[in-house]
């Protein structure tokens, strides 16, 4: 099976945002023109000059247009598999935030490095409240394939997966988390995470795994 690297994951989570920042719109409107309708908003706060030498503020601003409209908590549920099923509420709190915070330091940069890619959007598929919009994404000579799953919940399509190539993110954290936990413990888990957390808000550790 071809796999990629977590990291590979995170270095295309920019297209990932693009896409899905305003997943939640009116049910009479296609999945597809939600998404779309919302791409310059993302792309208006990377290229506008008042943001940059203030990237506080831009990531600031951009999370109140991203964050909203991921699904952390069912990432997270999926992430972690069967494991989820035995952790208390405080415990899922826990990770839930901390899955949050690595994900948003690891593609931060990334969103960032905006340089004018194309999207193609090729195909939706709604069943029920899951959807899934295919697309993708020029790059110089490059065109890969980046394909969003999103549930619907209270009226709004936010996203909980995308799958690159033929590869799926949540996959990647599952191996990743499993093997941890199977190793050491949850507890140990958490203290990774959190660590890498830190090292990304230091500026480093962007290209190593937990």
């Amino acid at each position: 099976m071809k796999t990629v690297s977590i990291q590979r994951s995170v270095a295309f989570m920019v297209f990932f945002l693009w896409v899905t920042a305003g997943a939640g719109h009116a049910l009479a409107a296609s999945v597809t023109d939600g998404l779309k309708s919302t791409i310059d908003r993302v792309i208006t706060i990377v290229t506008d000059p008042k943001y940059k030498e203030d990237s506080e503020a831009r990531r600031k601003k951009l999370r109140t247009v991203i964050n909203p409209k991921f699904n952390y908590v069912e990432m997270g549920k999926r992430s972690l598999s069967h494991e989820w099923k035995k952790l208390t509420p405080k415990q899922r709190k826990e990770f839930v935030t901390l899955f949050e915070k690595l994900l948003e330091n690891s593609y931060a940069a990334k969103i960032e490095s905006y340089h004018d890619e194309q999207i193609n959007y090729l195909d939706e598929i709604i069943k029920g409240k899951y959807a899934m919009v295919k697309t993708e994404v020029v790059r110089k000579a490059e065109a890969v394939g980046v394909d969003y799953k999103l549930l619907k919940t209270n009226d709004q399509w936010q996203v909980y997966d995308f799958i690159i190539e033929g590869v799926s993110m949540i996959r990647n954290y599952r191996s990743q988390f499993s093997k941890i936990i199977r190793k050491d413990s949850f507890q140990a888990l958490l203290d990774k995470m959190s660590k890498k957390v830190n090292e990304l808000e230091n500026g480093s550790g962007a290209e190593k795994e937990l």
